[in-house]
């Protein structure tokens, strides 16, 4: 035999808190659940002999403690399986030709929800009373034919998943699990040719784990500039982030923490100077683009790492005007008189205020210089929902204009 076969299995794990409109980059597993998505693929076999290899997968199992060869093919009825811990995240019952899944082909096994939390044994239940070996000739090799391919004698067998590192479902997040199913070693040959001696199944399969919580960040590009914006990727455009005015951001983006590859353009493909944010995986940032006192632009990384309170709307303030006057924002009920501001003394730049909590639903946000009640920007009738954070940026006037503008910046 020439060289391995590779399965791929891709497990999405997607937890129920939604997260465009969350506002915790914590990457711990957390309470709640996830959903597992399982995919199957293969790498190019090189064995001229063969036609298919079909093998019928009845399910694959995970559970929170590891399990040998023979815990893995211990307790594969449905009721067995609970009481072993084992929990179901696909259930294809469907035979699958390791041979057509080929150069980057994935069939989509199952999903279902798992309670997030770390998951460090997986199992391939198959029947292998339903899988079967192809030759190029057309015979069929299964455990009845002769020759045959001796597989285990029960109607169902488990098969341990080797993993590299344990696999955490993170609220909230996607991981993948890579399965390599090394058809190669996992068919041997008998005697001195398959034509008249078959092969005999010894399954070798191993994985390792890519969780994007833990090496990607999600960045959203903020435009407190008059100019119009693009943020790219690689010199791409990234989907939702071209042609950005003033008040505007774009989608929301995964990107690498560490090698992020990020360039902000206006109106030509040249790269504005200053761009280079500083990311942690795990977490979400606001790229605010704003004025400098000259000319240009500058840019500020806001991380948006914050848990308002149950029921309530994180709220921060970015001062992105280009002089040296502090604002006050209030957070009040449709107009309600202003007594203590609700964030004070924002300065330029930086980083912006902390973030507080403050009530969802519709309210009215006015900005006034700081230890003033004399009101420079009012957003009437802003709706604020529970659980997201949002940025109040305050931005200089347009030119040629001497008013002071404001507008609500949502986080990823």
């Amino acid at each position: 035999m020439k060289h391995l076969r590779d399965i791929l299995v891709s497990t999405a794990l997607v937890a129920t808190a939604v997260l465009g409109a969350a506002c915790s980059d914590s990457v711990s597993p957390g309470s709640g659940s996830g959903t597992m998505v399982v995919r199957l693929t293969d790498a190019p076999f090189l064995t001229d002999s063969l036609k298919s290899v079909d093998i019928y997968v009845v399910r694959v199992d995970a559970r929170t403690s590891d399990a040998d060869s023979a815990g893995a093919d211990h307790a594969l009825t449905d009721d067995s399986s609970a009481t072993a811990g084992w929990k179901t995240v696909a259930s294809p019952n469907a035979s699958f030709n390791l041979l057509s899944l080929q150069n980057g082909l994935a069939a989509t096994l199952g999903q279902a929800v798992l309670p997030a939390g770390t998951y460090n044994g997986f199992r391939f239940v198959i029947d292998p009373t339903r899988s079967s070996v192809t030759l190029k000739n057309g015979r069929v090799l299964s455990g009845s034919s002769s020759p045959s391919v001796t597989f285990p004698s029960a109607s169902r067998s488990g098969i341990k998943i080797v993993l590299t590192q344990p696999v955490t479902v993170v609220a909230g997040t996607t991981t993948t699990l890579l399965v390599d199913f090394n058809v190669n070693d996992s068919f041997v040959m008998r005697g001195s040719s398959i034509q008249t001696n078959g092969l005999l199944f010894k399954p070798v399969i191993k994985a390792t784990v890519t969780n994007l919580a833990l090496t990607n960040a999600t960045v959203r590009l903020v435009n407190a500039s008059d100019s119009t914006l693009n943020l790219l990727q690689n010199a791409v455009a990234l989907t939702g982030s071209t042609n950005l005015g003033f008040g505007t951001g774009s989608a929301c983006s995964s990107v690498n923490a560490q090698t992020p590859a990020l360039t902000v353009t206006a109106g030509s493909s040249t790269a504005l100077a200053g761009f280079a944010p500083t990311l942690t995986a795990g977490h979400s940032f606001s790229l605010v683009a704003y004025p400098i006192t000259s000319a240009g632009v500058q840019f500020a990384t806001l991380s948006n790492e914050f848990t308002p309170s149950t029921g309530q709307t994180g709220l921060r303030v970015f001062n992105a005007t280009s002089g040296t006057t502090s604002y006050d924002v209030y957070v009040t009920a449709a107009g309600a008189p202003l007594a203590a501001p609700t964030v004070s003394n924002v300065t330029v730049g930086g980083s912006g205020s902390a973030f507080v909590s403050v009530p969802a639903g519709t309210q009215e946000i006015r900005v006034t210089t700081a230890g003033s009640t004399s009101v420079l920007v009012d957003l009437t009738s802003q709706t604020l929902n529970a659980g997201q954070n949002i940025t109040v940026v305050i931005a200089p006037p347009a030119k040629g204009t001497t008013t002071l503008r404001a507008f609500l910046a949502a986080g990823c």
